[in-house]
C-alpha cells in the first residue's frame, strides 16, 4: 500500500507527465553549428548586464506568450583570429525563450561566452529553453579551443570534456 501512496504523491507533484528533453550544450559544437550556418554570427565574450527582474520564471504553466524582451548592456570582446581582441560595447536585446512552460535564463553580471546573429546593433542575445547560445564561466581551455576553431585549427570538445 505505502509504495502506491509515495507513486500517487510523486504523480501529484511532478506536474505535466512529459519533461523536457535537451542535450547538454556545449560551446565548440555551437560554434561549428554556426559556422555551417548560412547566418553570420560573432562570438563575445564578456558581461551582460539587466535588470534580473525582467526574467521569466524559469517553470511556468503560464504559456500564453513568449517572454518580451529585456534591455540590456554589454560589454567585453569579440572573437576575432587571435582570439578575443576587438571590444565591443552595446546595448543589446536579451530575448528569453520557452518551450512549453520551461525557460531559458541568464544572469546579469557573469562573465560568459555568448553567440549572437550579426545583425544591426543592438543584436539579440537568446536565451532558450535548451541553452547552447549563452555559456557562462568558460573556462580558459574552452576560450582558447575558440580561438583554435576560429583560426581554422583544432576545434574538438574532447579535450575539453
Amino acid at each position: 500500500m505505502k509504495p502506491v501512496l509515495l507513486a500517487a504523491a510523486l504523480a501529484a507533484v511532478a506536474g505535466p507527465g512529459h519533461a523536457l528533453s535537451c542535450m547538454r550544450p556545449d560551446p565548440i559544437e555551437t560554434f561549428q553549428r554556426l559556422a555551417a550556418a548560412p547566418e553570420s554570427y560573432f562570438v563575445l565574450y564578456g558581461r551582460l548586464t539587466f535588470d534580473e527582474a525582467d526574467l521569466p520564471a524559469g517553470v511556468s504553466m503560464d504559456q500564453s506568450r513568449e517572454p518580451g524582451p529585456i534591455a540590456a548592456r554589454f560589454e567585453g570582446k569579440g572573437l576575432t583570429r587571435q582570439g578575443f581582441t576587438n571590444d565591443y560595447y552595446s546595448d543589446v536585446t536579451l530575448q528569453i525563450g520557452c518551450a512549453g512552460p520551461w525557460c531559458g535564463s541568464a544572469r546579469s553580471g557573469i562573465d560568459a561566452v555568448y553567440f549572437v546573429e550579426a545583425t544591426d546593433p543592438p543584436v539579440t542575445m537568446r536565451a532558450g529553453a535548451c541553452g547552447g547560445m549563452i555559456f557562462e564561466e568558460p573556462s580558459d581551455a574552452v576560450l582558447e579551443m575558440l580561438t583554435s576553431c576560429m583560426q581554422g585549427g583544432a576545434c574538438s570538445a574532447q579535450p575539453l570534456q
